[in-house]
């Protein structure tokens, strides 16, 4: 028998919470009406004793004790036997004394040995949830972890389906409090398990056939709302008539999945041909922004160290040290006992920077480090050949570091008593100036202008194809200074700058002289990136083109979301586009992630092939109207409401989708005779 499960409940408030006023009412609520087998009390780094046994007493199912750790790297659910109270009390109450803070935390060493022997313990890590355990620590205490807990129904059904990742968990991670909640939480893990313990639910959990989101229909379906409404991890289609409860039941989707990604009704149809114009263009370059920081991220590195350069300044070190290097020559008979001193002109130690070897040290241990990609950088290096390597860095740049202080220390030394020196005599000393670095600051320099004239030239960078549109990204000059204030979202002008925009160099240095500019910013407005969408003929999109790029555009970029809603898209296009493109991608997305479409039109309601059906009405109880969905999966004769009741699926679909039985069948017939 399928067992439901939440084992990630918080009964008392720690450091880590808002504020809360427990209640044991509440608590049985949620578990009556949830039907819960079993539960676990997991407070943030606090196991409460006596307020645990005295909800073992007010519940009848199984109650396990259980703590939520803030490991050095993430959370971690560590749930004992219900027979080990005292025990665990005793280990919870040594790692709560080391907690003080939100931002404490106990790392691996310290964590095993507050709770010894972690095999005994069911182990369930943040694992697609934040704060996530991963890296290091993840593959440390895998041999003891049963399970990895998730956020949604999505990563779920990633997790299940695929052999590398941990057997996945859905709990609800809810603080039980005296507020009454008027929708009780839904993400509970049914497992295939017989008597509930700790060890019979080890077991359990290792075996991904014996994990699911629902009792009868394994992954295929979860439960929704609290009353009972399940909803496909699929593609769902949702039918009625108008004012029948569609909006609200996406709206209600909202409120209980917060990562929803919704595309309304009408939303992306143009009204006002410039004023689209205009924010369709923003939306293309925010969405490809990665393209223009990727092609400027060569620009970007060489601009980091030619912001330092000052070529003026440098000029007049030089000349100043030319100057008194003449002078000292032609005062040469007239030195004195201080000014002939070994001391006088000697020049301060170049200190190397060790960037450089440090960035080479950080690469080295991503290497030794890397969990993910162990098996590949194993087939090609020795890894005790790059271990031998990291410390041999290592040890140079220990020496380089000691090195470089004693450089340091010396260069204060000759400072001083050159400066000792210099007060005690009128001779001319010559100008300490680093003539490599005035040398190698002009050739940064021209390097730099070199590289931006190139990148300035027109041309294309990138060409993606989207669902038969191409996005084409372009590189050339900025024309005028309003397409640089237009990059920059300021309000500061750049006229003034952009006089100088044809000599790269002069032009930076105007730039840093706009103190409302961020250095880090200034590499964007040396290259103008824009964008272009063409068509399936290679033309620029027109409008109607537009709408339909964005609603491919929406629909694909819904991936980094739990669930994606859409209402009614064949509100706004055209039934060869919905079927061509829309459903395509629809269905393709549907494979990963739940899909709900809002939906009067027959290309879409009947062509897409659902994996399940709902179907809002509105009708009258005792308590006056209220909206009602049934379901269940296309194919189904009938289909029922959380209630029971039930309604022919056919009558309501063809009401739906086609204005009924009779006007159905009077389209087909006139079809029928067109065809013949």
């Amino acid at each position: 028998m399928m067992k439901k499960i939440d084992l990630h409940i918080h009964t008392s408030p720690t450091i880590s919470d808002s504020a809360f006023e427990f209640s044991l009412d509440e608590f049985r609520r949620y578990v009556d009406e949830a039907g819960l087998h079993a539960v676990a009390v997991t407070n943030h780094n606090l196991f409460d004793r006596a307020q645990f046994l005295q909800i073992t007493e007010y519940l009848t199912i199984p109650v396990f004790p259980g703590i939520e750790v803030n490991l050095e790297m993430g959370h971690v659910l560590v749930i004992a036997d219900s027979g080990r109270v005292e025990e665990f009390a005793e280990m919870c109450a040594e790692l709560t004394s080391e907690i003080r803070d939100p931002r404490d935390s106990v790392d691996i060493g310290r964590f095993e040995k507050i709770f010894r022997d972690l095999s005994s313990f069911l182990i369930i890590p943040h694992y697609e949830k934040k704060p996530a355990i991963h890296g290091e620590a993840l593959e440390r205490l895998r041999p003891y972890i049963a399970a990895g807990e998730v956020d949604s129904e999505k990563k779920f059904v990633r997790a299940i389906r695929d052999p590398e990742k941990l057997t996945p968990v859905l709990f609800s991670d809810t603080r039980i409090s005296t507020i009454h909640q008027k929708n009780l939480p839904t993400r509970q893990t049914y497992i295939d398990c017989g008597d509930l313990t700790i060890g019979a639910i080890k077991e359990s959990l290792r075996d991904k056939l014996k994990v699911a989101l629902s009792a009868d229909d394994g992954n295929e379906l979860f439960q929704l709302f609290e009353n009972g409404q399940m909803l496909s991890t699929g593609l769902n289609i949702l039918l009625g008539e108008r004012s029948s409860g569609k909006t609200y039941t996406l709206d209600r989707i909202v409120e209980t999945i917060p990562n929803t990604k919704y595309i309304r009704q009408f939303s992306l149809v143009q009204t006002d041909e410039d004023d689209y114009t205009r924010r369709f263009n923003e939306h293309i370059q925010n969405k490809r922004s990665s393209v223009a920081d990727g092609y400027l991220s060569g620009v970007k590195g060489v601009l980091d160290e030619v912001v330092e350069v000052d070529l003026a300044a440098n000029e007049r070190s030089a000349q100043e040290f030319v100057e008194s290097l003449i002078k000292s020559a032609q005062e040469a008979d007239r030195r004195d006992a201080y000014s002939t001193t070994a001391l006088f002109d000697e020049q301060s130690f170049p200190i190397p920077s060790g960037e450089t070897l440090k960035a080479l040290i950080q690469s080295v241990q991503q290497i030794i480090e890397n969990i993910e990609f162990r098996d590949i950088i194993e087939k090609h290096v020795d890894l005790s050949d790059v271990k031998q390597l990291a410390c041999e860095l290592i040890e140079i740049l220990w020496s380089r570091t000691l090195d470089a202080k004693k450089k340091k220390l010396v260069n204060g030394i000759v400072s001083d008593i050159r400066d000792s020196l210099r007060v005690r005599t009128s001779a001319t000393h010559v100008k300490d100036v680093d003539l490599y670095k005035v040398a190698l600051d002009r050739k940064r320099v021209k390097r730099f202008e070199e590289i931006v004239r190139g990148m300035q030239v027109e041309g294309v960078i990138s060409q993606d194809d989207v669902q038969g549109f191409v996005v084409e990204a372009r590189k050339g000059p900025f024309t005028g200074a309003g397409e640089i204030k237009a990059v920059s979202g300021l309000r500061t002008a750049f006229s003034g700058a952009f006089q100088k925009y044809s000599e790269p160099y002069d032009y930076l240095r105007e730039l840093l002289a706009n103190e409302s500019l961020s250095r880090a910013e200034l590499y964007k407005y040396f290259v103008n990136i824009t964008y272009r969408i063409l068509n399936r003929d290679g033309y620029e999109v027109s409008g109607g083109e537009r709408s339909e790029f964005r609603l491919l555009q929406e629909i694909k970029d819904s991936q980094n979301f739990d669930v994606l809603l859409i209402d009614e898209p064949e509100s706004s296009f055209d039934n060869l586009f919905l079927n061509g493109n829309v459903n395509k991608l629809i269905k393709e997305i549907s494979q990963t992630m739940p899909v709900v479409v809002v939906t009067h039109n027959s290309t879409v309601g009947a062509s897409i092939g659902a994996d399940y059906v709902l179907i809002a009405k509105k009708e009258r109880n005792e308590e006056g109207l209220a909206y009602k969905i049934y379901s269940g999966h296309p194919t189904d004769r009938k289909l029922f409401a959380p209630d029971g009741t039930e309604i022919d699926n056919l009558e309501h679909m063809l009401n739906s989708l086609e204005a009924g039985r009779d006007v159905y069948s009077k389209r087909r017939n006139t079809y029928e005779a067109i065809d013949n």
